[in-house]
């Protein structure tokens, strides 16, 4: 069995997948990759999360941005407070968190 030894992080930590409608307001983890930078400006970074949610980032360090430009389209979480749902999702999003980077050698 391949989960053998490994612990299950969703009952550990007493997470749980729910459907439901978004609220505006509220904060959710949002799993995904970045598909798209709309604006790399430092201090207001715009990118687009899964071909559909507007998100808003503010990062003022360069090296940070273009940290982000190389992860896009890795699989990551997206902490983020929903501002609008019309007519597509846009959100603030306060931290990102990627997965460790795999090697690959050819």
């Amino acid at each position: 069995m391949e989960n053998q030894g490994k612990e299950n992080l969703f009952d550990k930590m007493g997470c749980e997948v729910k459907f439901g409608d978004v609220e505006i307001g509220n904060t959710y983890p949002l799993y995904g990759m970045i598909t798209k930078i709309l604006d790399d400006s430092p201090g207001h970074v715009v990118v687009e999360i899964n071909f559909s949610i507007k998100a808003n980032m503010s990062i003022p360090e360069i090296e940070k941005i273009e940290l982000l430009k190389e992860r896009a389209f890795e699989p990551g979480i997206f902490v983020s407070t929903v501002t609008s749902k019309d007519p597509k999702i846009e959100v603030d999003c306060s931290t990102v968190v990627f997965g460790k980077r795999q090697g690959f050698s050819a």
